[in-house]
């Protein structure tokens, strides 16, 4: 995975545990307090912070690896980098980070639930 080296793999792999309590990807990134809150009235819809109410521990190892990630000369024309570079400039930098770092969360989900190395998505061909 990018950005997780030898301390940070460890710590993400103790801390999601058995993966199979999750019934999807997004139920790991929302555990990881990746997600973010969705305000909803009249009609009109918003999207807050995140939760406060979650695995620190989690979402500090994958914001640090997608931070890692992203800094990392070998990474930036992957498609983390260019997850970041597209919204780093509308979003600024700190929630450009939680969308990398809410990535990463879904991808160890995958690489833990089929037990098959990172493979980074296909780019769409134009």
């Amino acid at each position: 995975m990018p950005g997780l080296g030898e301390i940070l793999a460890p710590l993400v792999w103790l801390e999601i545990g058995d993966v199979s309590r999750f019934p999807h990807a997004e139920n790991l990134a929302s555990y990881a307090g990746l997600v973010p809150r969705i305000i909803a009235s009249g009609g009109r819809i918003r999207h807050g912070g995140t939760c406060r109410n979650v695995n620190h521990y989690l979402k500090w190892g994958f914001v640090e690896a997608a931070t890692c990630a992203v800094r990392l000369k070998a990474y930036r024309d992957s498609h983390i980098g260019r997850l970041y570079q597209r919204l780093q400039p509308a979003k600024g930098h700190g929630r450009a980070i939680v969308a990398v770092a809410r990535h990463l969360a879904e991808a160890s989900f995958w690489v833990l639930r089929k037990q098959q190395p990172y493979k980074p998505p296909a780019t769409k061909q134009v």
